[in-house]
């Protein structure tokens, strides 16, 4: 009984542990990728309407693949993950290409998606 306790309680611990290390993970990830040389930017939530476009650019540009890893409902741990995953990830790109490569693609992106929308209008 007491080492059914004693595992379950360790069980929990290396859980909670794995929960609150998200962010050095996301960050670790990043880093591991970055070295690999693959470039990935990390979504969840609604896309918007333009994020195909925006994912296509990425990929075609620079060789950067948008990966969509949770819809609208999100842990706080993920979102922790995520936002630290990016913010290393899109740093190195930008660092390697020289500029803000995601808002020159979102940029695009938009005005692509509102001049194909005009166009079926």
């Amino acid at each position: 009984m007491l080492a059914t306790v004693v595992a379950l309680a360790a069980v929990v611990a290396l859980m909670e542990a794995w929960l609150l290390a998200a962010p050095v993970r996301g960050r670790v990830a990043a880093h591991t990728d970055v070295a690999r040389g693959h470039y990935r930017f990390l979504t969840y939530g609604l896309p918007a309407a333009w994020r195909p476009e925006f994912a296509r650019l990425l990929r075609e540009r620079y060789h950067i693949e948008l990966v969509p890893v949770a819809g609208c409902t999100v842990s706080e741990s993920l979102i922790s993950y995520v936002e630290n995953y990016d913010q290393v990830s899109a740093a190195a790109a930008n660092r390697k290409f020289g500029h803000d490569v995601f808002a020159e693609c979102a940029e695009d992106a938009k005005h692509n998606w509102a001049k194909r929308i005009a166009l079926n209008q």
